[in-house]
């Protein structure tokens, strides 16, 4: 029975120094419960805020994109404009210049056509020139001899 006192004087000694300490935590346990049930609260509150102010910059990164992309439509279509009116001006032009560079060689041609009857007549020449120096030679050759006489 010694081991009974033991054990009845262990046990009442755990119920007045231990289990009250364990009511005590286990009040603070639930206090503290509710603080984080309490700051999940809070955290959930504040993740929704964010989320919503993350879908507000969102928007208006949208609304800022179709700013820019109606601005780029409107460079693109001025650029394209632009574009065919310069191309419709060279191809303008480029007639004009085509025109000018035909009158330029219709005249170019015309004057090979004259410098090669130039040249043919000047062949023609050096032929006579020979024949005349021929014939100045003989003439000079028959002056010598009249004169000998």
């Amino acid at each position: 029975m010694a081991w009974l006192n033991i054990y009845q004087n262990l046990k009442q000694a755990i119920q007045d120094v231990i289990a009250p300490e364990m009511q005590q935590l286990r009040g603070e346990i639930k206090a503290l419960s509710a603080e984080t049930g309490a700051l999940r609260q809070e955290l959930t509150l504040f993740q929704t805020f964010v989320n919503r102010q993350f879908d507000a910059v969102d928007e208006r990164f949208d609304a800022v994109d179709k700013r820019f992309d109606a601005f780029k439509d409107g460079i693109d279509k001025r650029y394209d404009a632009l574009k065919d009116d310069i191309d419709k001006r060279f191809d303008a032009n480029n007639k004009v210049v085509n025109m000018r560079f035909d009158v330029l060689d219709q005249r170019f041609n015309d004057v090979d056509r004259r410098l090669d009857g130039i040249d043919k007549r000047i062949d023609g020449l050096a032929g006579d020139w020979r024949v005349s120096l021929n014939v100045h030679e003989r003439l000079a050759a028959l002056e010598a001899r009249l004169e000998k006489r």
